[in-house]
């Protein structure tokens, strides 16, 4: 498991581009990443095990809606 620490307004690594609104829902601090070759599941710093389960329940049943209507993953476009 791999870890990532997120500061409030400027990061040091220019690179990454963190959303405001993850900072707004709470995504600031220290923040557990569950990751595999094609995914990645970054934790809320306040979130149990358990909670990040049940919301990945609900991920998947969001995919599972997706896949039946035939929508594919698309890349992210660039604001």
């Amino acid at each position: 498991m791999t870890k990532i620490r997120v500061r409030k307004g400027k990061s040091k690594y220019a690179r990454i581009y963190w959303p405001r609104e993850l900072e707004e829902e709470g995504y600031i601090g220290e923040m557990l990443v569950l990751n595999d070759a094609m995914t990645a599941t970054i934790i809320h710093p306040h979130a149990s095990l358990e909670q990040a389960k049940e919301s990945l329940q609900i991920v998947l049943k969001d995919l599972e809606l997706r896949i039946k209507r035939g929508q594919r993953a698309t890349s992210v476009q660039q604001p």
